[in-house]
Formats: structure tokens, C-alpha cells, sequence
């Protein structure tokens, strides 16, 4: 059971406003003093927000709001900490170069003095402040899409409820800032409510299933643009700064020159242990976050997009792609090969690799009903908006 920190009266107040409304999204924003709690207030919200796109929108096709409630929910367990740092510990614990390294540097150190051996546990302790510093990393970049992103949503839903013409979100659009997304801009969310806007309106099912993945894969450009320094930070911590650190200060308080003489020993013995800590973090930290959990299965985002189950790799609608802008975004990353090869994201700090998978994931599920259940149970999503612990596995 999780439960929630109570660190200050706003956390535990009731959520303001309907499930949608900007209001409640700025409370939501504004948890400040318990991410825990905002991380799954947050995919409730990404819910409840793909719930009303889909029914302003028409049914039938996921939205960017649907996908991104389980990207939230599976980003949550990072967040919450939940066994990463017991489990890479261990990994790292486990690890003999390690242990060789520590048993040679130490033998070499009490020719110098006994104070100056080093502690294996301090060593693995470390992984505690990085692993938090990449849990805040990850709910940093979870609160950054969202604060930008669940606004526009919330207003388009308004802007679309009881209108039924072309332009109902003209003024909608215009708010959003010109520009490139890497510098800022908003020119694309501009293109993604056209499309979301010509899909509504659109009487043919194939041409509306095309225009939908072409928004929401525009939205899912725009979102990796703002994440990608979250992203290549989360796999590139500082393992081995911190451990350098740690080797540094083991010396403090000995004399200058026997300081010196253990300095010297570290910087000999102890570079192939700060490589390995490395790597074996980077490996670790890119499969944990390599993983998206669906509701029938979990996505290892390494390895080639499974079909469906029952199912064909891309639903009818959407095979082939014959609408011209769908088809150049789907051949500008890469996601326009047939079937399931050559899909894996080798690399998930580059953008590109990234963009491959989760467009080809976007077309594969777009019309997955099962995407829409709810993240949590009832009792759960009770107990997180009333601020009480949570009961079973999140």
C-alpha cells in the first residue's frame, strides 16, 4: 500500500472543479509538496480527458490523451521509487568487478592508514540520491507535458462541446504560439487541432482514423521535443560523479601528503569500477524506462511492437496509410515499414529512435477499446482524490 504524504494542507484537499476543467487542472499542477500523489492525479486526468476527446471527438479512435494515461501510470512507478533502488543495489552489489576493485583499493589503503578504507555499503549507497534525483527527473518531465498540454486539451473540450462547425477551434489555436517546438513554439499542437478538428467533422471512417493518427502523432512529437532533456538526463545520471565524490571525501581528514598518496590510489584503482557502475546503470535505467504497461500487456519498447492480441499488427483503418500527411510523418521517422520488424527503439535518448516506435505504436492501437478502461480501480482513483493511502499495486 502507498500512501500519501501530508506535507501540506493543499495536498489533501478535495480536488476543485470537474474532472476536465482548468481548474482542476491548475490544483493539480500546484501539488508542489507531493508528487506521488500528483503523478497519479495526473493520469487520472490524462483519462478523464481522453474519455471527453473521445466522446467531442467521436469514438472509435484513441486519442494522445489516451496513450499518454498510460505512459503517466507507467512513469509512476519511477516516480514512487517503487523497488528501483533495491533492485539495481542488488545488481550493482552483485557485480565482482566491483568487490575486486574495493578489496585491491583497500589493501592498497591500509598500507596508508585504517581510517582510510573504503566502506562497500557507502559505495552502494550512492544509488539511493541518484536514483531519487532521476525519480525527480521523470516527475519533473511528467509535471512539464502536463502543465502544458492538459490546459489545451481541457479548452478544446469546451471549444468542441455543442458546436458543430469547422471553425470551433479557430480561437483555440490562436492562443498557441508560433514557432518550433525545440525553441518553444506551439506550431505544431496549431496543426494537431486542425487535423483533430477536420477527424470530428470528417463522414468517412478511414479518412477520420488517418487524420486522428496524424494529430496525435503530431501531439507526440511536441511532447518528446519537451521531454527529451528530461529523458537523455533519466539515462545518463551521474553514477559516475558520484562515486567520485564519495572516493574524494573518504580522504578528508588525514594529513595533506598521506591524503595526497590516497587520492593517488583511487585515481589508479578505481576508474574501471566507476566505468561498470556506469554502464550497469545505463542499462538498468534504460530498461526500466524502456517499458510501458498497457492494460493486457507490457510493452518492452526495446523489442519489436507485438500485434494486438487476436489481432492483425495494424487495425484495417489504418493499412495501408493512403492520406498523404499521415503517410510523409509516418516516412519521416521511419514507421511506415510493414509489419513488426525494425521497430524497437535501440537507443530511447535519441528522439528519433523514440519517435519510430511510438508512431507505430499509435497507429497499432488507435483503435485498442481496451486503452480506455480505467487506470484504477474505483477504490483506488476514491482514495487518491480524497488524499488517503491507496490500496493494492498502482
Amino acid at each position: 500500500m502507498w500512501t500519501i504524504s501530508r506535507l501540506g494542507s493543499r495536498s489533501a484537499a478535495d480536488p476543485p472543479g470537474a474532472a476536465t476543467s482548468l481548474e482542476r487542472i491548475d490544483w493539480i499542477i500546484g501539488l508542489d509538496d507531493d508528487p506521488v500523489r500528483r503523478n497519479l492525479l495526473i493520469t487520472q486526468c490524462y483519462h478523464d480527458l481522453s474519455t471527453q476527446l473521445a466522446r467531442v471527438l467521436g469514438g472509435g479512435n484513441a486519442n494522445w490523451c489516451t496513450f499518454a494515461t498510460w505512459a503517466s501510470r507507467t512513469a509512476g512507478g519511477f516516480i514512487r521509487e517503487d523497488e528501483i533502488p533495491a533492485a539495481f543495489r542488488l545488481l550493482l552489489g552483485r557485480f565482482t568487478p566491483l568487490h575486486i576493485t574495493l578489496a585491491r583499493a583497500n589493501a592498497a589503503l591500509a598500507r596508508v592508514g585504517e581510517e582510510a578504507t573504503l566502506d562497500e555499503d557507502s559505495v552502494l549507497g550512492l544509488v539511493r540520491d541518484v536514483v531519487h534525483d532521476v525519480a525527480r527527473l521523470i516527475a519533473a518531465g511528467n509535471l512539464e507535458v502536463f502543465g502544458e498540454l492538459g490546459p489545451v486539451f481541457s479548452r478544446m473540450i469546451d471549444a468542441l462541446d455543442g458546436s458543430s462547425g469547422a471553425g470551433a477551434l479557430d480561437a483555440l489555436e490562436r492562443t498557441l504560439k508560433r514557432g518550433l517546438s525545440e525553441r518553444g513554439g506551439q506550431s505544431l499542437l496549431r496543426s494537431a487541432l486542425e487535423h483533430y478538428g477536420a477527424a470530428r467533422l470528417d463522414p468517412d471512417a478511414r479518412r477520420k482514423a488517418q487524420r486522428m493518427l496524424l494529430a496525435n502523432g503530431q501531439v507526440g512529437l511536441h511532447e518528446q521535443i519537451r521531454l527529451q532533456p528530461f529523458i537523455a538526463g533519466s539515462i545518463d545520471a551521474p553514477i559516475r560523479d558520484a562515486l567520485y565524490e564519495l572516493l574524494e571525501a573518504s580522504g578528508e581528514g588525514l594529513p595533506r601528503l598521506l591524503r595526497k598518496e590516497v587520492h593517488a590510489i583511487m585515481s589508479r584503482l578505481l576508474h574501471p569500477v566507476a566505468d561498470a557502475a556506469e554502464r550497469l546503470w545505463q542499462e538498468f535505467s534504460t530498461r526500466e524506462l524502456m517499458t510501458l504497461s498497457l492494460p493486457d500487456k507490457t510493452l518492452v519498447l526495446g523489442e519489436d511492437l507485438p500485434a494486438p492480441r487476436g489481432q492483425p499488427l495494424y487495425p484495417a483503418l489504418l493499412d495501408p496509410i493512403d492520406d498523404p500527411e499521415t503517410e510523409e510523418l509516418l516516412l519521416q521517422y521511419g514507421a511506415d515499414r510493414p509489419g513488426s520488424h525494425g521497430t524497437a527503439a535501440t537507443d530511447w535518448a535519441r528522439l528519433s529512435d523514440r519517435m519510430r516506435y511510438i508512431l507505430d505504436l499509435f497507429r497499432s492501437r488507435q483503435r485498442d477499446a481496451s486503452l480506455m478502461h480505467e487506470p484504477f480501480t474505483d477504490e483506488q482513483r476514491a482514495a487518491i482524490l480524497a488524499g488517503r493511502p491507496v490500496p493494492g499495486k498502482l
